[in-house]
């Protein structure tokens, strides 16, 4: 499958595809994300009852956040084995890493997102949860996050450190610098989220449940901001 996205997925004609052709890795790597997926699905309740018909129905939204969730952080991993390939002792070791995080990833995600449900449809969806504990989910789950974009973070600044090896053209160098700092913006995020959420937890488990939820917010000023500024510098190298 894997083989056949890539084939239909635009290319920078500036970047040269080093892993067009999946590896036995990347095949791993595509099953641990297709069981974390099916461990989603397997641990949605089994409606027997019209009332659990509906329970099961207001599931739904918690259940494709989910779904994108780790259908985001499956492309990350794609779009970096395309360009770069993952034939290296060192990547493979993050690889390895890598997908034991997001198979821990699943149920704190699923968790959340089932809270957050639970919260703004006031649905009877079983979670144990008492409203002390919720700060501690928001830094369980941040805690993961950070780790598996902090993980992200170390397979570019590995392959940076491969310039000369994978010979590296002038703008593959600028496009590995630039999508570091991308992912240095997806790891902090989160790891601001767990400060916040212990340093207000202090005072007030609301209000450390609700900083720790909306520091989520500035992915969006931040990103945007990173991408205009990633495509004024990359129209630098046109034509090169």
């Amino acid at each position: 499958m894997r083989n056949d996205i890539l084939k239909n997925r635009q290319h920078d004609p500036r970047i040269r595809y080093r892993g067009e052709n999946a590896s036995r890795l990347d095949n791993l790597t595509d099953a641990v994300f297709g069981i974390a997926i099916t461990l989603l699905i397997f641990n949605l309740a089994n409606p027997n009852s019209f009332a659990d018909l509906l329970t099961f129905t207001k599931t739904l939204p918690a259940f494709l956040i989910s779904i994108s969730f780790i259908v985001l952080i499956w492309n990350e991993h794609l779009t970096f084995s395309e360009i770069y390939t993952l034939n290296d002792t060192r990547l493979t070791i993050l690889n390895t890493l890598f997908i034991a995080l997001v198979i821990f990833y699943v149920y704190p995600l699923r968790f959340l997102t089932l809270f957050l449900t639970n919260f703004f449809f006031d649905t009877d969806i079983e979670v144990n949860i008492e409203g002390h504990q919720v700060p501690y989910l928001m830094i369980y789950y941040g805690f993961v996050a950070f780790a598996l974009y902090f993980v992200l973070y170390l397979f570019y600044q590995r392959v940076a450190k491969m310039k000369t090896e994978l010979q590296f053209n002038t703008f593959e160098e600028f496009h590995t610098k630039s999508q570091k700092s991308r992912l240095l913006i997806m790891f902090s995020v989160p790891l601001l989220s767990i400060i916040l959420t212990l340093v207000v937890n202090e005072f007030s488990f609301i209000w450390a449940s609700v900083v720790g939820g909306v520091t989520y917010f500035l992915y969006t000023p931040l990103i945007v901001l990173w991408h205009k500024k990633h495509e004024k510098q990359s129209k630098a190298f046109d034509g090169v």
